[in-house]
């Protein structure tokens, strides 16, 4: 019989043995709890939504600064700044 060597899976499996756990003692005191499932799928969507949110702001910043320097050097071109004298 092979062991499963995954962390996730015995942490998951832990996990299901408390709440079952906890569902039986609640049955005796008849309270209604949220049991809480393994939300790991929406963590990771919200870490790529963040860094995508984060490269785009860079890209953009990176973007303003580029068209400032182009509308800079176009200013100084137009009133003869970078003649030589």
């Amino acid at each position: 019989m092979a062991l499963v060597r995954d962390p996730a899976f015995w942490r998951r499996f832990s996990r299901a043995i408390h709440l079952d756990e906890e569902a039986k003692a609640s049955k005796t005191e008849n309270k209604s709890r949220v049991i809480y499932s393994d939300d790991w799928i929406l963590k990771q969507r919200k870490k790529r939504r963040r860094w995508i949110c984060c490269g785009f702001l860079i890209f953009a910043a990176f973007a303003i600064v580029v068209a400032g320097a182009v509308v800079v050097l176009w200013w100084f071109h137009s009133h003869n700044w970078l003649r030589k004298s």
